[in-house]
C-alpha cells in the first residue's frame, strides 16, 4: 500500500535497496561498530494507546521520511484505516495530512483528506500522537506493541506492499515466535477496513475482523470475529509470498492470494544500530548526549565448562572460591599459600586502606602477622585484593551511596566516585611495596583477573563544578544548560592519574558505545571496561558503554556486562514507573583478547537477572561459545513469578547481534523452572547442566539438560525441605547446596510461605540428570542462625583430594538453646550462642558412600559476649591447609590445629 506525503519517493527508494539489503548485511565488517546516526528516530512497527486497545498505529521511516497507517473504527463501529506522513524532521514540528484511500475500478483511487495527525516523539518508545478527523480532536500517547522480549537474527517486522498491486498492504510483527499484524485493504464496496491476527509459532495466522468504538466515542471493548488465515512464505529478508484463505470479501482488483510483496520501509537488516552497540558519528554527538544525560541525574539528597572444578589433587592450599575455573575474582582476603593478605579494619569495624599481612608456616601448622602495609588510597569502602605470580594487587575506592533507596537505580549516587588499582611487588620476605599506581573517576562495579590481564568494570557518572543536579526549576535550569554549552567534552569524560601524575582521558569519544535506546532517557552514567596489563603495568585498553549495570560476568575469553532497561530491580526498591509487561534486559559481550578488547554483540532478553548483583553473575554462563542466562519477571509470563532460561551465539549473519538460539519454557516444553509464587534462590552451571533452586514452602531442585542448546530440558526435579542459597560442584557426581532449613507457614512467612530455621547443607548425587538424589542434609543451629555465605559466595572455601574426598569451611553465627529468644512455634527466634567457622569433612569416594561429617568449629566468639561486629555474617574468610586451618575477619586472624585448638585473634 503506498503512503500520503512523498509516499512515490519512499516506495522507489525502498524497491532500489531491498534487494540489496541482505546482501549488504552479510558483507558488514565482524566487529564494526555501526553508527549511531543509523539508529531509527523511533520503534519501527506496531504502536497502540493501552487506554484504545483494538486499534493501532503501524509506523516507519525510511530515507527521511516517515509512513504510519493507523487502523481504528468510524462512528458506526467499522473498521477503517487511514495513512499520514511526511519528513522525519517535521515529527512534532508539523500536522500531516490525514488521508483516507478508496478502492475502485480495479484500482486505488487518489485519497481524500479527511483531517490532520501530528506525531511527536518522547523518546524511541513514545509519542504523543494528536489528531483531527472531521473536526474531531483528540491526543493519545502511544507505545510499541510488545508481544516478546525476544530479538529475532531474521526479523520480518515492517510494513509490506505489492508494487504490481499497489493501493492495499499489511504490516508484520514478528517477535520471537510470535508472528502477526494488521492486513490494510477494501470491502467490496470500495471502503478500507482490515483484519487483525497474531499466531505463535507459524507463519499461518489467524485473523480476525472487528468492530470498536471510534477515536472520539466513549471507549468499549471491540468485538471480533474470525475470518480466516493468512500464510507467508518469505523467500528474503525483504520479499514474501502471501497465501490468502481468509473469507473476508474484498474489493474486485485486490490480489492477496499468491501475491509477491515487499518491505516499504527499512528492513531490520538495515537498521543494524537499533538492535546493537553503536558509536557516535562526532565528538559532537557524545557532548550533545552527555548534555541530555547530565540534565536527566536527579539528586538524591532528600530533596568446555568454565565452571570450577574442585582444586585439583595435591593441593597445599584452599584457593578463593571462584565461579569460574580461570577468572579469578577480587576478595577482602587472598593467599598463595606462604602468605595470607586481607583488609585492615579499624574498631568500628570499617575497613581501612592497609593490607594485613600473614605468614604461614607448615602447611598451616603455624601462622606470624607480619605487620600491616599503608595503601596510598584513603579510601576502602569497596575493596579487594588479587594475586598474580609475585604482585598483590589492590582495588579500592569510594562507595556508591544514595539517600533515597538503594545505591544502583540513583544516577547521583555514583557521581565523583573514585577508583584505585594498586600493584605492590610481594617477592620478597617482608611486606609488600607498591610499585605502581592509577587512580580511575567512577566506583568500581566488578573486577577480574584473567591470566596477566586486570579487568576493572566500573559506573561513572560526570562532576561538574557549579551544576545543580536534579533541577527542575528556572533559574537554576538555564543555569545549567549555559553551564554545560561551555563545558567542553572532555570535563565529562572519565580521566585516569597514574602514579599522581597529571590527569589524562580514560576514554576517548570513539570507545563510547551507545546501547539500544528503548524507553530510558538519555544517561550521562557510562559502564567503564579498563584493562590492566600486570606483567608491565599499564592501562593496556579502555572503552565504555552508555547507561547503567545490574552484573559482570566474565569466560576466560569473554566479559558480559548486563543492563536493565528500567530504573531498578533490587531488593527494596520500587520499580519507577511500575513494571511493565515486559521486563527486558541487555546483555553487552566483550570479547577479551591479550591485544585488545573487542564488541562482539548485544541481546536483548525477557526478565531481569535477580536482586543481588553479587548472586546475579551466577544466572550467566558461557559454555562452547554460547552464553546462557536465567531471568526471572514476576509478569511476563503470566500473573506470578516465573523463571526463563535463555541461549545466545553471537550471529553468523547479522554482526553486533547476539541471537537467541533458545528458550525454557517454550511452546513444545511448558514446565516452568519453580511453581507458582516460588522465588529463584540460586543459580549454578556446570558443563551442559543447569541446576536451579526455587523455595516457596520446600525446596525444589531442577535439574535442566542443555546438551542440546536448541532444545533444553528439565529432566529432573527434587523436592527437599527448606532451600539452598549457594550451589557448590564436589568430585564424584555430588553437588552441595548450602542455605536453610524452612517450617510451612499458615499464611506469609519471612520466606513467603514458610519460616526459616537454623542452617542447612543438603548433599546431593546429581550423576544421573533425570534423578537427581538427596545423600544427607545437615542442619546446624535454630532459627536466627546466619552465615556471610548467604550474601558471598567467596565465604565459602574447599580443600579436596585426588579421591574425591576433602574438607570445607563456612562461617557462620550460630543461635541456639533450649528456649527461643521471643516468639513461639516456628516463627520462634533463638539466642545467639557463638560465632566462627564450621568445618566439615567429605568423606567416601563415590556418591554412594559420600558422607559430611562435622569437626569441632573454631569458635571466634561465644555468649554472652556482648555487642561485636560479627565477621562470620560478613566478610569472614578462611584458608584451609592439610596442618590447620586460617581463619580471617574484620582485619584479624584466627588459627585452628589439627586437635581443634584455637589460636588468636591476631
Amino acid at each position: 500500500m503506498t503512503i500520503s506525503m512523498r509516499s512515490t519517493e519512499l516506495a522507489k527508494a525502498i524497491r532500489r535497496t531491498a534487494i540489496l539489503a541482505f546482501t549488504l548485511l552479510l558483507a558488514a565488517p565482524a566487529l564494526a561498530a555501526v553508527p549511531l546516526s543509523e539508529r531509527s528516530p523511533f520503534a519501527q512497527g506496531h504502536w497502540w494507546d493501552p487506554a484504545h486497545s483494538g486499534s493501532g498505529f503501524d509506523i516507519f521511516n525510511a530515507n527521511g521520511q516517515v509512513g504510519l497507517v493507523w487502523f481504528t473504527y468510524d462512528e458506526s463501529g467499522r473498521s477503517i484505516w487511514y495513512t499520514a506522513g511526511g519528513a522525519v524532521d517535521t515529527m512534532g514540528a508539523q500536522a500531516w495530512p490525514l488521508l483516507k484511500h478508496r478502492w475502485s475500478n480495479g484500482r486505488k483511487q487518489d485519497p481524500t483528506v479527511v483531517g490532520s495527525l501530528r506525531l511527536r516523539v518522547n523518546h524511541s518508545e513514545s509519542a504523543d500522537l494528536s489528531w483531527d478527523v472531521g473536526g474531531k480532536q483528540g491526543t493519545w500517547t502511544i507505545q510499541p506493541l510488545i508481544v516478546s522480549g525476544v530479538v529475532n537474527e531474521f526479523d520480518h517486522s515492517g510494513h509490506w506492499f505489492n508494487p504490481n498491486n499497489s493501493g492495499w498492504g499489511f504490516s508484520l510483527v514478528e517477535q520471537g515466535d510470535v508472528l502477526g499484524g494488521a492486513l490494510f485493504t477494501y470491502d467490496t464496496t470500495g471502503e478500507p477496513t482490515w483484519v487483525s491476527g497474531f499466531q505463535r509459532g507459524s507463519t499461518s495466522v489467524e485473523y480476525l475482523a472487528f468492530r470498536g468504538a471510534c477515536p472520539w466515542c466513549t471507549y468499549q471493548t471491540p468485538t471480533s470475529s474470525n475470518v480466516g488465515k493468512l500464510s507467508f512464505d518469505f523467500s528474503a529478508e525483504t520479499q514474501l509470498t502471501v497465501r490468502n484463505s481468509l473469507s473476508l470479501p474484498m474489493a474486485a482488483g485486490v490480489s492477496v492470494d499468491g501475491a509477491s510483496v515487499v518491505q516499504l520501509g527499512r528492513a531490520a537488516s538495515k537498521r543494524p544500530a537499533d538492535r546493537q552497540l553503536a558509536s557516535f558519528d562526532a565528538d559532537a554527538a557524545v557532548k550533545a548526549y552527555l548534555d541530555a544525560g547530565m540534565l536527566n541525574i536527579a539528586s538524591d539528597y532528600s530533596t568446555t565448562s568454565f565452571s570450577p572444578a574442585p582444586p585439583s589433587s595435591g593441593a597445599s592450599f584452599s584457593p578463593t572460591n571462584l565461579q569460574e575455573a580461570g577468572v579469578d575474582e577480587a576478595d577482602v582476603t587472598k593467599s598463595d599459600g606462604r602468605f595470607v593478605y586481607t583488609f585492615a579494619y579499624g574498631s568500628n569495624g570499617m575497613r581501612l586502606p592497609a593490607v594485613r599481612v600473614a605468614m604461614v608456616g607448615s602447611e598451616g601448622a603455624a601462622l606470624v602477622v607480619l605487620g600491616s602495609v599503608p595503601l596510598t588510597s584513603s579510601m576502602a569502602g569497596s575493596a579487594g585484593l588479587f594475586l598474580y605470580a609475585d604482585k598483590l594487587i589492590a582495588v579500592t575506592g569510594s562507595q556508591a551511596y544514595s539517600y533515597i533507596g538503594p545505591a544502583w537505580m540513583s544516577s547521583f549516587a555514583w557521581v565523583g566516585g573514585s577508583t584505585v588499582i594498586e600493584v605492590m611487588d610481594a617477592s620478597g620476605p617482608g611486606l609488600p611495596v607498591t610499585r605502581w599506581r592509577a587512580e580511575i573517576e567512577g566506583n568500581v562495579v566488578s573486577s577480574r583477573r584473567i591470566g596477566s590481564r586486570l579487568y576493572v568494570v566500573s559506573r561513572y557518572a560526570p562532576r561538574l563544578d557549579g551544576f545543580t543536579y536534579g533541577a527542575t526549576m528556572q533559574p537554576q535550569l538555564t543555569a545549567n544548560q549555559q553551564l554545560l554549552a561551555r563545558t567542553p567534552l572532555s570535563a565529562v569524560l572519565p580521566k585516569v592519574r597514574v602514579d599522581g601524575g597529571a590527569a589524562t582521558m580514560l576514554v576517548g569519544p570513539a570507545s563510547i558505545f551507545a546501547p539500544p535506546q528503548g524507553s530510558r532517557k538519555p544517561m550521562a552514567d557510562m559502564i567503564v571496561i579498563t584493562a590492566i596489563d600486570l606483567d608491565q603495568p599499564r592501562i593496556a585498553q579502555s572503552m565504555a558503554i552508555i547507561g547503567t549495570v545490574d552484573t559482570v560476568y566474565a569466560s576466560t575469553t569473554n566479559l558480559f556486562v548486563a543492563t536493565s532497561r528500567y530504573p531498578s530491580v533490587y531488593a527494596n526498591a520500587a520499580l519507577i514507573p511500575p513494571e511493565p509487561p515486559y521486563f527486558l534486559t541487555d546483555i553487552h559481550q566483550v570479547r577479551l583478547a591479550a591485544n585488545a578488547m573487542t564488541i562482539v554483540g548485544s541481546a536483548s532478553i525477557e526478565g531481569h537477572l535477580g536482586t543481588d548483583p553479587d548472586k546475579a553473575s551466577f544466572r550467566l554462563s558461557e559454555y562452547q561459545n554460547r552464553l546462557r542466562a536465567v531471568t526471572s519477571s514476576p509478569q511476563m509470563w503470566g500473573t506470578v513469578d516465573q523463571n526463563r532460561l535463555t541461549i545466545l551465539e553471537p550471529s553468523t549473519v547479522a554482526p553486533g547481534l547476539l541471537k537467541t538460539l533458545s528458550y525454557l519454557p517454550n511452546k513444545a516444553r511448558p514446565q516452568t523452572l519453580g511453581k507458582p509464587y516460588e522465588v529463584l534462590y540460586s543459580t549454578r552451571f556446570l558443563g551442559d547442566r543447569l541446576y536451579a533452586v526455587t523455595f516457596k514452602k520446600i525446596d525444589p531442585l531442577y535439574v535442566v539438560d542443555i546438551a542440546d542448546s536448541t532444545d533444553p530440558r528439565i529432566a529432573g526435579a527434587l523436592e527437599v525441605p527448606g532451600f539452598s542459597d549457594y550451589l557448590h560442584p564436589l568430585p564424584n557426581g555430588l553437588l552441595l547446596g548450602f542455605g536453610k532449613d524452612a517450617k510451612p507457614a499458615v499464611g506469609p512467612g519471612d520466606g513467603q510461605f514458610a519460616w526459616y530455621q537454623g542452617l542447612q547443607l543438603s548433599l546431593y548425587d546429581v550423576r544421573d540428570v533425570g534423578q537427581p538424589r538427596e545423600v544427607q542434609r545437615v542442619t546446624i543451629g535454630k532459627r536466627g542462625s546466619d552465615s556471610a555465605l548467604l550474601r558471598d559466595h567467596h565465604a565459602f572455601s574447599a580443600l579436596m583430594r585426588s579421591d574425591g574426598t576433602g574438607s570445607f569451611a563456612i562461617p557462620a553465627r550460630i543461635n541456639d538453646g533450649p528456649y527461643p529468644e521471643y516468639g513461639s512455634g516456628d516463627s520462634a527466634y533463638y539466642p545467639w550462642q557463638q560465632s566462627g567457622l564450621m568445618r566439615f569433612e567429605l568423606r567416601g569416594t563415590s556418591a554412594t558412600d559420600a558422607q559430611i561429617v562435622q569437626m569441632p568449629s573454631l569458635t571466634t566468639h561465644r555468649a554472652p559476649q556482648g555487642y561485636f561486629i560479627d565477621p562470620a555474617i560478613s566478610a569472614g574468610r578462611s584458608v584451609l591447609f592439610p596442618n590447620g586451618t586460617i581463619y580471617v575477619g574484620n582485619g584479624q586472624f584466627w588459627r585452628q590445629d589439627l586437635g581443634g585448638n584455637v589460636f588468636g585473634p591476631l
